[in-house]
């Protein structure tokens, strides 16, 4: 099974760059031309990434959330991180920059260059 998420990218460049090198979570898994683009999960290789100019806009929820192995530390990595096409760490409505940790895991939300947002996540809930 295959789930693709449709993000607007207003530069494939940037938004490659985003998600390939800096966040090392994606691959570019086809090229379809006219600046669309598949990029699929390197730990999850079901969930892919459309990544075209023209899907609609971004919004302040979160498009999709991701499952990784320790918040703690890719949040370590990635505030140290200056992204080259813009994008990054979302603060949260205080404005304050960290972790969120509740009963059930943690997260933290980033944006891509398009202003796509997104969330990684650490569970701790047993799956049923």
């Amino acid at each position: 099974m295959r789930i693709d998420v449709f993000l607007r990218a207003e530069s494939a460049v940037d938004t490659i760059r985003f998600y390939v090198q800096e966040l090392g979570m994606f691959q570019v898994d086809a090229d379809y031309g006219m600046d669309s683009y598949l990029l699929r999960a390197s730990a999850h290789p079901g969930i892919c990434l459309q990544i075209t100019p023209w899907h609609p806009a971004a919004r302040e929820a979160p498009v999709f959330a991701l499952t990784i192995p320790s918040c703690d530390v890719a949040f370590q990595r990635l505030r140290a991180m200056r992204f080259a096409g813009g994008g990054g760490l979302v603060p949260d409505k205080n404005g304050v920059l960290e972790v969120f940790e509740w009963p059930g895991g943690k997260n933290f939300m980033l944006e891509d260059p398009s202003k796509n947002r997104f969330l990684l996540c650490e569970d701790h809930i047993a799956p049923a």
